[in-house]
């Protein structure tokens, strides 16, 4: 039995070849003909006589089965992150089809689908609700962004083939995944106009995940018993809201230049905007609604039980190290 690996080259990829590469695993990594290597020959480098790298186009069923055999542990991280619906589309739910329907004509042990917290429909919760894993998926993804709608999308595929194929399913959902080489501000703060944050609200929590503490729970899925079936989500403990996090940054004297939009303004500002771009016939991009707006920035809370009972993981990296890591001179610079 070997773990098998697609999108091993991306942030959260490398960092999970390194867990499964310490645990003593075998990995072949399925990466896309086009992959740059050199950042995974870089942090792997101790371990690259071990890694069996194959270049795979992974919209391509039989390529894909050929790279497969009975019993292997598939994780597949591989999947757009930018772009238009049509391109997400194409890079994220094509090679899903493609690569879950090899697996199962493979017979592999088992598939570790990484996808994303942002799959959840929140227009049903209240301010100050826990989003858990019986929270019903986002119902209108077409509403809110091609990201959202390509995971949903991607989700629903797996599943088909999980019940149609009989297909040994794990499906994990990161939060917002940070890191050395990747920020600690995200869309989940507010939005980045040039130089200028516009910070809306601040009483949210930031439902985010370090990268390590994230790889460890997607290792994790793929040998821990009798969790077939299940959908996980995974974030930190200790999470800080959104104005706390930009008061860490400012005493690192990392702030960047803000405009602040209080709370209660947020849905009001949405609606206007929303409303002038349709008024303007799109002179200005419609990206802020108030469904988009609510998604993103309405103060909830987050459990990470189900995957501390079914994995037995916990994050092992606190938020407040995993900052400093993040946030350090070297951590920037990486990449």
């Amino acid at each position: 039995m070997q773990a098998v690996v697609t999108g091993a080259t991306g942030f959260l990829g490398r960092r999970l070849v390194q867990s499964l590469c310490d645990d003593g695993c075998a990995v072949r990594c399925l990466v896309r003909p086009s992959s740059d290597l050199s950042a995974l020959r870089r942090d792997l480098a101790p371990h690259w006589s071990r890694i069996d790298v194959r270049r795979v186009p992974l919209d391509n069923r039989d390529a894909c089965r050929d790279e497969l055999n009975r019993g292997d542990i598939l994780f597949h991280l591989a999947a757009g992150l930018t772009g238009s619906a049509s391109t997400l589309f194409l890079n994220t739910v094509i090679p899903t089809r493609a690569l879950l329907s090899a697996a199962a004509d493979a017979e592999v042990g088992r598939v570790v689908l990484v996808s994303s917290l942002g799959v959840y429909g929140t227009s049903q919760l209240g301010r100050g609700d826990t989003l858990t894993e019986e929270t019903p998926l986002e119902s209108q993804p077409q509403l809110r962004d091609p990201y959202t709608f390509s995971k949903v999308v991607q989700e629903s595929v797996a599943a088909e083939t999980r019940e149609q194929r009989g297909l040994p399913l794990v499906v994990i959902r990161p939060g917002v995944i940070f890191g050395p080489g990747r920020g600690v501000l995200s869309s989940r703060v507010g939005l980045q106009l040039g130089n200028i944050l516009v910070r809306m609200g601040g009483t949210q929590t930031l439902p985010y995940t370090y990268v390590d503490n994230c790889a460890s729970a997607i290792r994790q899925a793929g040998f821990a018993q009798g969790i077939e079936g299940q959908a996980l989500n995974v974030i930190d403990d200790d999470l800080p809201t959104a104005a706390q996090l930009l008061r860490r940054l400012a005493r690192r004297k990392q702030k960047p230049r803000t405009v602040w939009v209080p709370g209660a303004c947020i849905g009001p500002l949405s609606g206007l905007y929303e409303w002038y771009h349709r008024y303007s016939k799109g002179q200005v991009p419609g990206v802020i609604t108030r469904y988009r707006s609510s998604a993103l920035w309405k103060p909830l809370k987050y459990s990470n039980a189900r995957a501390k009972q079914h994995l037995g993981w916990t994050p092992t990296i606190s938020f407040h190290e995993a900052f400093e890591r993040a946030t350090s001179e070297n951590g920037q610079n990486r990449r």
